[in-house]
């Protein structure tokens, strides 16, 4: 499989170089050059040159362009070049065109060379490949490295149920003795002020938010596995339901369709006084999440655990609560959580004027302590005690054979849980928020939050901030037990990252990424196709067209770009010549008949009546055929149909 790997990533390679002869015909000489050097490095050392040595070398490229100046580097394919050149003998000519002989960045550098550039670079980075089983093994250990240094969560989190003590010892920043006794040095006047701040602008954000109330929102599974056993589960039968859980979520009230269900699912017995009991089968222990290595590239895995199916249900309650109320407060102006956009378009201005800094942090999820979640939500009891039942205190992991099966965990939560995202974009917001107004000396006021807007955006890790705070927010975050990326975060100069857009002076110069080999499967079919109209769609039409070689050509329609249906994209607008077409006279709509992928998805039926309250959380429309039981993974499938013509674009 690795051999098909290097085979067809090879080819894109060269598609790209004979897209590089077009758009500069007198570096031909030079490129073929540079594209022989590289297939005699990948005939010897595979696949790692394109997806790890190459996108090494980008990184190197990106800070280089950040910095205004090419700096020499001991990275693979960075060798300079002779006679004094800073820039690297490897694609030459290209550098050529961004830096002078000094390493200088051209005040009229081409933009154009710095997409081929990044599009050679960066063209593997993401190739769907195993990594090594060591690599596996060390992201485990980190996992467990980074929690052990987290601080230990207070008597809140550990209880069941919170006393009026335990409520009193809740903390703030500015109160924290482990937050303060970190603010030493120079700075300490400052990184007190700070946390004074971030007291107030977090005590403003959680009360926005307003009182948390379970009833009042919806109640969902989400897609991924839980941590009770692996394949199809029906998720709507809880088999355990802790105490904690209770506390806030009444198995009774959110756990069956109406009260008789959950009645005949209890046992009834007589206490000493011979008064009825009812008590739930489900069990009241704490359940472990469950460690899963996902692949993500070739230098290592993505690491998720999947949450029991309890906690999960619940989450997604805080969940639907979280993005609802964000959406309808002032909150909007820096927070999109189904959008991208707002920091995308921040980014590209960045990049322009250097008015606003893009900062990444490594590994933020799993460096969210609970003293941190405590004083961000401390203002907002109802929400932080939902919070606290919700959090799976444990993981089960049987990665690595070095560390125990089971890790109890410092952190808030990790990749898996619903409330991951959500609340490390409001935490990181707040320390944004509270960072500039700190740095300008203003007051924590809603109006100067206001005033703000346009200057800071969160997405998950990615923060955006204006240039002048960027130090203060980075010590900040260091403060509370972050890590901020220097690779990935960026504020000077013209180059800014976020949220999957690379900017240069306004230009977008984000590079395709090529996936895997076209396989015979649908997923492999839909995927190359996805591939295929990114490079398009970015100019590259050589490797588009090599790519679109790989897919059934004679069975797949040209649509129009902005289309989105299923095809190959064209700025040209819809071809459709060779297709057999009819009118459908019942819809009096112009069809053709093409291939398309749907998607289906089966249905275990469990036999028993959670079926309802499957029917409820999902809530069909009524014209819509809908069947319960325990859902398959869902499997996509290639046929021919008719298709409106319509839907293909103009």
């Amino acid at each position: 499989m690795l051999n098909r790997h290097v085979t067809e990533l090879l080819q894109v390679y060269r598609a790209i170089f004979q897209d590089a002869f077009c758009a500069f015909p007198a570096l031909q000489g030079e490129l073929e050059r540079d594209l022989d050097h590289l297939e005699r490095l990948v005939a010897t050392r595979g696949l790692h040159v394109l997806c790890v040595d190459l996108p090494a070398a980008g990184k190197h490229f990106d800070r280089c362009l950040s910095e205004g100046k090419f700096t020499v580097s001991s990275l693979p394919l960075t060798k300079r070049c002779p006679r004094s050149v800073m820039y690297p003998q490897f694609l030459r000519g290209l550098h050529e065109l961004v830096f002078d002989k000094s390493g200088c960045l051209k005040e009229a550098c081409d933009v154009e060379s710095i997409v081929f550039l990044r599009q050679f670079y960066y063209c593997g980075k993401k190739a769907d490949i195993d990594c090594h089983p060591a690599l596996v093994l060390d992201s485990v250990e980190d996992f467990a490295k980074t929690d052990a240094i987290l601080p230990e969560p207070s008597r809140f989190w550990n209880e069941e149920q919170d006393s009026e003590t335990e409520i009193e010892s809740l903390t703030g920043f500015g109160r924290s003795e482990t937050y303060s006794s970190r603010l030493v040095g120079d700075h300490y006047d400052r990184l007190r002020s700070l946390l004074t701040n971030l007291d107030l602008v977090s005590g403003m954000l959680s009360t926005t938010l307003g009182n948390y109330i379970p009833s009042e929102w919806r109640f969902r599974h989400g897609p991924g596995a839980v941590s009770e056993r692996k394949g199809a589960v029906n998720k709507y039968e809880f088999v355990n339901w802790s105490d904690r859980l209770e506390s806030v979520y009444p198995i009774a009230d959110f756990g069956y369709y109406n009260h008789a269900a959950w009645a005949d699912s209890c046992k009834i017995r007589f206490n000493d006084r011979c008064s009825l009991l009812m008590e739930h089968l489900a069990s009241s222990i704490d359940q472990p999440s469950r460690l899963v290595s996902v692949r993500k590239s070739l230098t290592g895995p993505r690491l998720i655990a999947a949450e029991p199916t309890e906690n999960q249900w619940c989450q997604q309650n805080i969940w639907h609560y979280l993005r609802t109320r964000v959406s309808h407060s002032w909150i909007a102006r820096f927070v999109h959580f189904g959008d991208q956009s707002m920091n995308q378009l921040m980014c590209r201005k960045g990049s322009v004027d250097n008015s606003l800094a893009t900062l990444d942090l490594s590994s933020a999820s799993d460096r969210v302590s609970c003293l941190f979640v405590e004083c961000l939500m401390g203002a907002n009891l109802p929400l932080l005690r939902a919070l606290r039942a919700t959090r799976t205190r444990s993981v089960n992991q049987d990665i690595h054979p070095g560390l125990p099966a089971n890790i109890r965990l410092k952190k808030f939560s990790t990749m898996g849980s619903a409330c991951t995202f959500p609340i490390e974009t409001l935490g990181f917001l707040s320390v944004a928020l509270a960072s500039v107004l700190t740095v300008r000396g203003l007051d924590v006021t809603k109006k100067n939050l206001m005033s703000l807007e346009g200057e800071v955006a969160v997405f998950g890790d990615d923060i955006i901030v204006p240039s002048d705070s960027r130090a203060l927010t980075v010590e900040a975050l260091e403060v509370l037990d972050f890590k901020v990326n220097t690779a990935k975060s960026y504020w000077s100069g013209n180059f800014r990252e976020s949220c999957g857009v690379d900017a240069f002076r306004g230009n977008n110069v984000t590079p395709a990424y090529w996936r895997s080999p076209t396989e015979r499967g649908p997923e492999s079919l839909a995927s190359a196709l996805d591939v295929r109209n990114n490079f398009y769609k970015k100019g590259f039409w050589h490797a588009a067209a090599y790519l679109a070689s790989t897919l059934p050509e004679d069975l797949i329609p040209t649509v129009s770009v902005d289309s989105g249906a299923f095809g190959f994209a064209s700025f040209l607008g819809t071809h459709l010549g060779r297709f057999w077409k009819r009118v459908n006279r019942g819809l009096q709509k112009e069809q053709v008949l093409v291939l398309g992928l749907t998607s289906r998805q089966k249905r275990t039926h469990s036999g028993s009546d959670t079926v309802l309250l499957q029917f409820f959380t999902e809530d069909p429309h009524p014209s819509d055929p809908w069947s319960g039981g325990t859902a398959q993974r869902p499997q996509l499938k290639v046929s021919l149909r008719w298709v409106d013509v319509e839907q293909l674009g103009s």
